[in-house]
């Protein structure tokens, strides 16, 4: 069954936004990360409850069961920890082989998705996920050995590949009950409300920024994070975990292109032969996968 149009058009439009922040970080990287991390979800979820409040209060939207809430605001507590982890790796390592490694949730979603929702997935879906793997592994190669720094960097980024897999898994498991703008409004505040309770125990710097790092992190906020994110959690909604994660391993090799202009980053020889490689696979993952099955009971 071939992929619905418009939930992958959506899907598309995701990635090309969530694929502009590791730039948008760098860019910003005056302030620390735990603090880019703190201010991009409460721009973020600030706006969205404006919309999603406005929106209820006009009877066009419905907000999310109560009985919902407990897993929407822990897919949010993940989702804070994958924000955190992340941008703490991009401090560390270079680009590409942070959003590489982060790129690997896909492998961790699918694993995750065949344990809780029992998602097995298709053949194409297989051969495309391992190809893309391959791809994924060629960028990091180049740059897994060249010192601890690194080494710790690449570290933060698996863990926020876990952090963001578990999060995009339960957003699939509370589909049916919350749609995506509700769902978001939830997660993406109780995103905000855990990093901030941690920027008031680690206390990095919170002012005194320039105006160059104020713009790139309210960019982060609005690109990525509203725009971005909230359309994969739309897309999470309509279609399998194993399909938006081969789509999602589309953001390595476009923020490793984007870093080449931009922040003057030249590719690996490894980007060079995986990045097609991760093309190919999303492609032949993509051309395998299906709409979302209903949820099972529970």
């Amino acid at each position: 069954m071939p992929v619905p149009r418009t939930p992958l058009a959506v899907l598309l439009v995701g990635v090309v936004g969530i694929s502009w922040a590791a730039i948008f970080v760098r860019l910003a990287g005056e302030a620390p990360a735990l603090t880019i991390a703190a201010y991009r979800l409460l721009i973020a979820a600030t706006l969205l409850l404006l919309i999603v409040l406005i929106a209820s209060a006009r009877g066009r939207l419905s907000l999310p069961p109560r009985s919902t809430l407990p897993l929407l605001i822990l897919s949010g507590v993940f989702l804070a920890g994958h924000f955190w982890t992340w941008f703490a790796s991009l401090e560390r390592t270079s680009v590409a082989s942070s959003v590489v490694i982060v790129g690997l949730q896909p492998l961790l979603g699918a694993l995750i998705a065949y344990a809780v929702l029992h998602e097995r997935p298709t053949s194409r879906e297989y051969g495309g996920l391992a190809v893309a793997i391959v791809g994924l592994i060629c960028i990091a190669a180049t740059d897994l050995a060249r010192g601890i720094e690194f080494f710790i960097g690449d570290l933060l980024a698996l863990l926020a590949a876990l952090f963001v897999a578990v999060s995009q898994t339960i957003r699939r498991k509370t589909r049916d009950d919350t749609g995506a703008l509700p769902y978001s409004a939830v997660a993406y505040t109780a995103a905000a409300v855990t990093l901030w309770i941690a920027v008031l125990i680690v206390r990095p710097s919170i002012a005194g920024f320039g105006a160059d790092a104020w713009a790139f992190i309210v960019l982060l906020a609005l690109i990525p994070q509203l725009i971005g994110h909230t359309s994969i959690n739309y897309a999470l909604g309509h279609l399998r975990v194993v399909t938006v994660g081969l789509a999602i391993l589309g953001e390595p090799l476009l923020a490793t292109l984007y870093a080449i202009p931009v922040l003057g980053e030249t590719p690996p020889v490894g980007v060079l032969v995986g990045g097609p490689l991760i093309v190919v696979g999303v492609a032949l993952g993509l051309s395998g996968s299906g709409r979302a099955p209903a949820a099972p009971p529970g």
